[in-house]
């Protein structure tokens, strides 16, 4: 178990070309602190490694360790030159190669250590270290200065070291910010004896139901239709959903042979009018499509609630009466006894195995639609899908026919208002259409809510708490930093009417500078300037002849970043451009901060555009320990209240 083991977080670098290979081992044993590195020429040290690798009362953590840092560090303590293990990393990050690829091609021994990689344990999808750095506010984002092939001086050695170690220190971050969801995993490898601590969610569901159904691969290919036939508890009575449902099951829907994905038919796409409101169907769930920029209040006369239905999907998927043709009876039957399980874990109060059971039945579902997956299931993937959809149309019919107005709809719920008394009766009413259809609906009421758009809106509960969603949702491991501060006073200005600007100005402590910043990934690496200037550097193109070709022009600044540009056409020379000066390179994943010069701005390398929001902010790897004088406060003012105005807030 890990709570028996002692951590050690490691990463590896390896840079240079040639015979002039750097190769770095980098380790943190998490209980003392202690930082061990070790350089590829250390012999000495390269056995330490080894016995600390071979010693079982450590559980080593890293950052993609098993696709790369593992496979790199077997062929170094196997014996290979650097040389050619320098060939091999290469390989492995242009080709992307999977762990046991790498150990064939290769004909690497896969080292016996205890090993969790948390690159699939974190929520993000596609999301690199760094970027997690930034989510979770840590103090430097510098990236290593230094192209891969770069040949190290020992000046270079101590940078690398120290950007190594800082690594470390990031990944022991995000190990201690995924503790809960390390002793799930430990806990469900315990329980169905399979490795399951460096699987997402949906990989383990995965691989759980895989080896409980003997299922060894996937599908052999997608079914060229799917079919969808609604249950017996879908029974529409306005004759719009009546004639869509009809329609829907008439349909083949097709499957692209190529991803596997369900195709929408063009007859989905019209949004449906019931009542006052307008909902778009689609694969994916339900989406109301009249709820952009609204702002309710409750008051004595008019309540708000929010009525989820729970575990929507998972339910569905046992309700809804389909047998999968890919996967048969013994799903439905192994699905049924794990909801059982869940809720039985939940009255008792066993919180890990309810948690680890919800992983399961969310898990599932989400590798339905993957051609790839050995649980993928197309037919049962639009089952639900569009079962939830019919059914939160028909209860949609149900609110409005007893006096309720359907402020917005989506996926798993709907959100009402209505006088106290047609409240009442839209509670039992949506009661009853539960037990008769075997779902259970849970309800929220609100003092208001404020919506941008059905995926974005701030909701204050009766008791004073906000639930935010979408943009205006809080910064963690899922998200970017995107000016914290501006949704904490949208929230505070909601739930308590404090202004705007005692908000910000109040905020404003070193502390919480991290809450003033924006950060992002930037394709092909970003730059800031810090001052413009105007460039006239246009020449006509030419043709294989040389001669110039009418109305065709090209930048010399163009030609100097080496990328390719479609030329500007037209008649006269175009106008000088403004262009940025006096450029340092950021790197992969860029911070920044309203500043209130406005010739400072942060640009993509590759083409020099300016990377959004922007303009006229100061680049901000290292958070400062006092607030820079050049903060534009005022901007953070006025963006917090437009937020609020997006969501029809008057402010």
């Amino acid at each position: 178990m890990i709570a028996q083991k002692e951590p050690i977080v490691f990463d590896l670098e390896l840079l240079g070309a040639d015979d002039n290979i750097s190769f770095l081992f980098a380790a943190k044993h998490l209980p003392t602190g202690k930082v061990f590195k070790v350089w590829g020429d250390d012999e000495i040290g390269l056995d330490k490694v080894q016995a600390l690798i071979n010693n079982p009362k450590y559980v080593w953590v890293s950052f993609n360790g098993l696709r790369f840092d593992a496979p790199v560090l077997a062929a170094v303590l196997g014996g290979r030159s650097l040389s050619e293990v320098k060939r091999m990393a290469n390989e492995i990050i242009t080709s992307n190669k999977a762990p046991w690829m790498s150990y064939r091609d290769y004909l690497l021994e896969p080292l016996t250590f205890d090993h969790i990689d948390l690159i699939e344990v974190a929520p993000g999808v596609m999301v690199n270290l760094k970027l997690y750095s930034a989510r979770m506010g840590m103090k430097s984002l510098i990236d290593l200065p230094y192209r891969h092939d770069t040949k190290l001086t020992e000046e270079q050695r101590a940078v690398v070291a120290e950007y190594c170690e800082n690594d470390l220190a990031v990944t022991e971050e995000l190990w201690n910010n995924l503790q809960e969801a390390v002793e799930l995993r430990e806990h469900m490898t315990e329980t169905y004896r399979i490795d399951l601590r460096s699987k997402s969610d949906a990989q383990m569901a995965e691989a759980i139901v895989a080896k409980q159904l003997g299922i060894r691969t996937a599908a052999a290919k997608p079914p060229a239709i799917v079919r969808y036939k609604a249950p017996a508890f879908i029974q529409p009575k306005n004759m719009i959903l009546i004639e869509m449902l009809e329609r829907v099951q008439r349909h083949e829907f097709k499957v692209d042979a190529g991803t596997g994905s369900v195709e929408l038919p063009p007859f989905m796409l019209d949004p449906i009018l019931i009542g006052k409101g307008r909902y778009q169907m689609g694969i994916g769930g339900l989406h109301s499509q009249h709820d952009r920029c609204q702002h309710w209040v409750a008051t004595p006369k008019m309540e708000i609630s929010d009525f989820d239905v729970g575990s929507f999907y998972p339910n569905i998927m046992v309700n809804a009466g389909v047998i999968p043709r890919s996967l048969g009876l013994a799903f439905v039957t192994l699905f049924r006894g794990i909801i059982a399980e869940r809720m039985k874990a939940k009255r008792e109060g066993r919180t890990i195995i309810a948690n680890s059971m919800k992983i399961m039945l969310n898990g599932t579902f989400g590798k339905l639609g993957s051609k790839f997956s050995k649980v993928y299931s197309p037919d049962l993937l639009i089952a639900v899908t569009l079962t939830g959809q019919f059914y939160l149309l028909g209860l949609i019919e149900l609110i409005i026919e007893n006096g309720g107005h359907i402020i917005s709809a989506n996926t798993d719920g709907v959100c009402v208002s209505a006088p106290p008394t047609d409240m009442a009766v839209i509670r039992d009413v949506i009661a009853m259409y539960g037990w008769l259809t075997n779902f259970e609906f849970e309800e929220t009421q609100y003092r208001s809510i404020a919506i941008k758009d059905v995926n974005n809106y701030l909701a204050v509960k009766t008791n004073g708490k906000v639930k935010a969603k979408g943009i205006y949702a809080g910064s963690g491991l899922q998200k970017n930093p995107t000016n914290e501060v501006c949704t904490l006073a949208a929230q505070a200005y909601l739930a308590t009417g404090r202004s705007v600007e005692s908000f910000i100005r109040e905020h404003l402590k070193p502390e919480n500078f991290a809450d003033f910043t924006q950060s992002r990934s930037v394709t092909g690496g970003a730059i800031h300037y810090s001052d413009t200037h105007m460039v006239d550097d246009w020449f006509p193109m030419t043709d294989d002849d040389g001669k110039p070709v009418r109305g065709q022009w090209y930048r010399e600044a163009w030609v100097i970043t080496g990328k390719t540009r479609n030329p500007l056409k037209r008649v006269s020379r175009p106008a000088a451009v403004e262009t940025g000066t006096n450029p340092v390179v950021l790197g992969r994943v860029a911070r920044w901060y309203y500043c209130t010069d406005p010739k400072k701005s942060i640009h993509y390398m590759n083409n020099d555009n300016r990377v959004p929001k922007s303009e006229a902010s100061q680049a901000c790897l290292i958070l400062p320990d006092t607030i820079p004088a050049d903060l534009d406060v005022d901007r953070y003012i006025d963006e917090a209240k437009a937020n609020l105005r997006n969501m029809g807030v008057a402010v």
